[in-house]
């Protein structure tokens, strides 16, 4: 028997909201920022991004960017900053 998907990646995103988090892409880009919005495709807003080269240097700066979730490779929560 199989029951509704686990919305537990959602859950986090939502509680991220305002939080710092970093994205890698599957290009291997990475980029850094606020967390402004999330939707149920895990398609997101940052606000303050910075773009990261692979051994962390900052490479760009972008006040706000929207990333497609089906380009997401991993998303790390700063996890000291959740709002619960």
């Amino acid at each position: 028997m199989s029951g509704p998907p686990d919305k537990a990646p959602l859950k986090m995103l939502s509680k991220a909201l305002n939080n710092l988090i970093l994205i890698k892409l599957k290009d291997t880009r990475e980029f850094q920022g606020r967390l402004k919005a999330a939707d149920n495709y895990m398609n997101l807003e940052l606000n303050n991004a910075t773009e990261h080269s692979p051994d962390g240097e900052p490479i760009a700066k972008y006040g706000e960017i929207f990333i497609r979730g089906n380009n997401i490779l991993w998303i790390k929560i700063d996890a000291t900053e959740l709002v619960e």
